[in-house]
């Protein structure tokens, strides 16, 4: 079962909340990631700064030891000099915050930080607080000390993970034993309990506090961003939408300068193209049903009054004639259509070949001598033009000098002029027609070779016709690979200039 369309939308998941729900978890994720490398980085630092300075102390606990002990005295019996150690081994312990204690060669603990408040007066104690007294530093790493002189490890200690530093009591060169000279005669162990530490989560607080108010603003803007780039692709959404039913006067607004607004300037270049498309097919349609319809209606009318007598026998040949002069300017318009049709598909087959352009252009100012002659129009130009040959198709050429001459000889003033010239352009020809009367509006110059386009109505190729002229001109000196254009430097004259490809022999 299909459902709804309101239903359908509604569903769908909306390609804002979808960009920003992708950008938020790229964002979160970044951030995860950088507050786990910086945790793991302080961590790591701080790990080895306790390491380092465990180190120190141990060694030199485990020197003063060495110094102060014999080998035989490496017990847990009550000695002056032991509790100054102990006291040693307290004060040491409180400044780098862990427990250092004294071990015996077999790994037990002879002396530790708790005795030395407690023993000023009992010469029997044990110098070993009751918490110690259990503790049992594994062999393997007492091995290690003994054998390596100082071992770092994470161990457990009674049944607590810990990163342990030990450092073995070597006995003096003076012992008063030869036999215990240089070898180790016990160790010293310092003990940090492994965890968070202060350092760590003194930056574990300050990074929550900077990655909330970062993460707040970054969404903020995430947010911003993502509505102002889904925003112009909303517009054309809503755009095409109105465009389907024929509403072409939408505008998406462009508001920055990157991909999107180019996006957006080709939308309105297509909406303004479309605009003026659907604009000249209204046009062309009412032009075209007003040519079809006005000589239809006389040649019916003529024709009906031959037919039923209302036209007398005499006057019968005269308006036969203007059915006649009618069914041309028919025939002129669909063939005008079909021309321009082909032309527009590429069927339209070009038959080009090297001929003489002057000769050509003379004989269609031939045709129209009689209209010449009527409005008393001066030919310029003929007496100096020189011989040139084109390579071009001979009709199509054709076609383009006889409207272009038409067009003049109907828009020249009696009395005025039509001048004809053509300059050598390198690989090309330059044609240029200029004719005396009414001028062409600057802007309307720039439309004239549009489809259907008419220049106030009534001046065009054919005045008569629906605006096709010109345009089909445009396509074929352009088939050619040659440029045409107008230009009114005043309001009287009127210069039309193409080009075309020069002969190739």
């Amino acid at each position: 079962m299909k459902l709804p369309k309101i239903l359908r939308s509604t569903q769908r998941s909306k390609i804002f909340k979808r960009y920003y729900i992708v950008f938020a978890v790229i964002f979160m994720v970044t951030f995860a990631a950088l507050a786990t490398s910086l945790l793991v980085l302080v961590n790591s630092y701080e790990i080895n700064d306790k390491t380092e300075l465990l180190k120190e102390n141990t060694q030199s606990i485990a020197e003063t030891v060495a110094s102060n002990l014999y080998i035989y005295d490496m017990n847990a019996k009550y000695s002056a000099e032991k509790v100054l150690l102990c006291d040693q081994l307290s004060v040491v312990s409180a400044c780098i915050d862990s427990d250092v204690f004294v071990c015996d060669v077999e790994g037990n603990i002879i002396m530790c930080k708790e005795r030395s408040a407690q023993l000023s007066s009992y010469y029997a104690a044990s110098m070993v607080c009751e918490d110690h007294s259990s503790f049992k530093i594994d062999d393997a790493l007492i091995q290690s000390v003994y054998e390596n002189g100082m071992a770092v490890t994470k161990a457990d200690v009674n049944g607590v993970s810990c990163y342990v530093v030990g450092t073995a009591v070597i006995a003096p060169d003076y012992s008063y034993f030869s036999e215990g000279a240089n070898v180790p005669i016990g160790s010293v162990f310092a003990v940090v309990e492994e965890g968070t530490t202060q350092l760590v989560l003194n930056v574990v607080k300050t990074f929550a506090v900077i990655a909330l108010i970062c993460l707040s603003v970054g969404f903020m803007l995430i947010w911003l961003t993502t509505r102002k780039m889904v925003t112009p692709l909303q517009q054309m959404s809503a755009a095409a939408k109105r465009f389907a039913v024929g509403d072409f006067s939408y505008r998406v607004k462009v508001e920055s300068d990157d991909e999107l607004a180019d996006l957006g300037n080709a939308f309105n270049d297509m909406a303004e193209a479309l605009d003026k498309l659907e604009s000249s097919r209204r046009s062309f349609v009412a032009n075209v049903s007003h040519e079809l319809k006005t000589p239809m209606t006389s040649i019916a009318g003529f024709i009906d009054g031959i037919l039923d007598g209302t036209i007398p026998r005499t006057k019968q040949d005269y308006y036969l004639k203007i059915v006649s002069d009618e069914v041309r300017r028919l025939s002129r318009l669909v063939v005008a259509m079909l021309n321009m049709s082909k032309m527009e598909s590429g069927d339209f087959e070009m038959k080009p070949r090297d001929y003489s352009l002057t000769d050509q252009i003379i004989h269609i100012l031939l045709t129209f001598e009689q209209k010449i002659d009527a409005k008393h129009i001066e030919i310029r130009g003929l007496e100096t033009l020189g011989q040139y040959r084109v390579h071009a198709d001979t009709d199509m050429i054709y076609q383009v000098i006889y409207n272009l001459c038409d067009n003049a000889v109907k828009f020249t003033n009696d009395g005025g002029y039509i001048a004809i010239s053509v300059r050598d352009q390198g690989e090309m020809l330059e044609v240029t027609v200029k004719n005396s009367g009414e001028g062409i509006k600057s802007d309307e110059l720039s439309k004239i070779f549009e489809r259907f386009y008419k220049v106030d109505k009534s001046r065009s190729l054919d005045a008569k016709g629906a605006g096709l002229g010109l345009y089909i001109v445009k396509i074929m000196v352009e088939m050619h690979g040659g440029k045409i254009f107008a230009r009114s430097d005043s309001v009287s004259e009127a210069e039309f200039v193409f080009t075309l490809p020069k002969a190739k022999s």
